[in-house]
């Protein structure tokens, strides 16, 4: 029976060990795994990181200024052109853009979601494509009407009106919007596929669509992270109780964890001003791209990131000192209701010592004091002489 009961609490202290440096583990993945989940799992806030980056407002240039230039069966045109980017500005407009990006974001989560095979988006661009060719054709005949009567001979074949000083002669402004519309809508560089779909996404060098092909495993996995923070938040409650049923006392156990929960919700409110210190003072300045709209846009979308982020240690450091605070509190009450007088039991369980036996030499010993031995001389009494 002896024997039994020190190999359990051989195997109780053996997986208090386990558990102790288990605890403060979990609080840290939880934390992380809720805010990443929170963060990338949501499309909402996805689309909010988005929109506030400012990327719409400079993508059209942006991929103008890659493109360079459309090269078309009556020659080429300049992407890089203000006047061409104006109106590529005022037909591919940033809500335009934005509302197409959301359309694209919740097909994709759909999918990844299991809810469609593909990631159910469309792209349409072909009347866009159209409303741009107009435009450029209307800049290329305002251009072409602001430029006084060529003096030399200059080919037709090799004539730029956004780069060239004067109108050649036998070309008209009409003749010369005709021009550019007709290599903006049969060109190439710019908008060469004006319907885009899933299937249409592809990896270099392969035939199938990105989603079944590289990222084929994509929504399992998602799906499997999701479940992730509920999982680890049972296991964190399960590691905590474990704590308090296997420490000595009750008492012992909550105040383990009350003080592990304080340290380790201050550490991550260190860690989050940390975080913010080290993308905004750090990180931030060492960006450097020689697109300035792009760097600026990129350096935007890791703000709003590491704010996410930020604002999610923010809260689960508060939470766990909060909570730390008040299991160190209830430690403090634990059996301060009992009314026994002998506490020895609650006193050996704090100090892991053996509790002591209650046997009668634990009271206060009374003390007796000797009695006197009784006289040994009998009391005679006093014979009365009658005379």
């Amino acid at each position: 029976m002896c024997l039994t009961i020190m190999l359990m609490n051989f195997a109780k202290r053996a997986l208090l060990v386990l558990i102790t440096p288990l605890f403060p583990l979990l609080l840290f993945t939880t934390a992380i795994d809720v805010g990443v989940v929170k963060t990338v799992g949501n499309p909402s806030n996805v689309k909010g990181i988005l929109s506030d980056s400012g990327v719409y407002n400079d993508v059209i240039p942006n991929i103008l200024n890659q493109a360079k230039t459309v090269t078309g069966p009556d020659g080429s045109v300049p992407l890089t052109n203000p006047a061409i980017q104006s109106a590529a500005k005022a037909v591919f407009t940033p809500a335009y853009l934005q509302q197409t990006a959301n359309n694209s974001i919740d097909g994709i989560y759909h999918w990844l979601d299991g809810k469609t095979v593909l990631p159910d988006f469309t792209i349409n661009l072909a009347s866009l494509k159209d409303q741009f060719a107009d435009s450029v054709a209307q800049a290329a005949q305002d251009q072409a009407s602001s430029l006084p009567a060529c003096t030399r001979v200059v080919n037709p074949a090799n004539y730029d009106v956004f780069s060239a000083t004067c109108l050649p002669a036998g070309v008209t402004p009409v003749a010369v919007a005709t021009q550019a519309r007709n290599n903006i809508v049969n060109g190439s560089g710019f908008l060469d596929k004006t319907t885009i779909t899933a299937n249409d996404i592809k990896s270099s060098g392969s035939n199938q669509s990105i989603f079944t092909d590289k990222l084929k495993q994509a929504p399992k996995n998602y799906r499997n992270a999701k479940k992730t923070p509920i999982i680890l938040v049972l296991l964190t409650l399960l590691a905590a109780t474990g704590i308090v049923l296997l420490s000595s006392s009750r008492r012992r156990g909550f105040r383990h964890i009350g003080i592990t929960l304080t340290i380790i919700g201050l550490l991550m409110l260190v860690f989050s001003w940390s975080l913010n210190y080290a993308v905004s003072q750090k990180l931030i300045p060492k960006i450097n791209f020689s697109n300035s709209a792009l760097q600026d846009d990129t350096k935007k979308v890791i703000t709003d990131v590491a704010q996410a982020i930020d604002k999610n240690f923010w809260f689960f450091g508060g939470a766990y000192t909060t909570l730390g605070i008040a299991a160190i509190g209830s430690a403090m009450f634990i059996n301060r209701g009992s009314k026994r007088p002998v506490l020895a039991k609650e006193t050996a369980a704090e100090t892991d010592s053996p509790e002591p036996k209650e046997t009668e030499s634990m009271d206060t010993p009374t003390i007796t004091a000797p009695q006197p031995k009784p006289s040994e001389h009998k009391s005679q009494s006093r014979r009365i002489k009658v005379q």
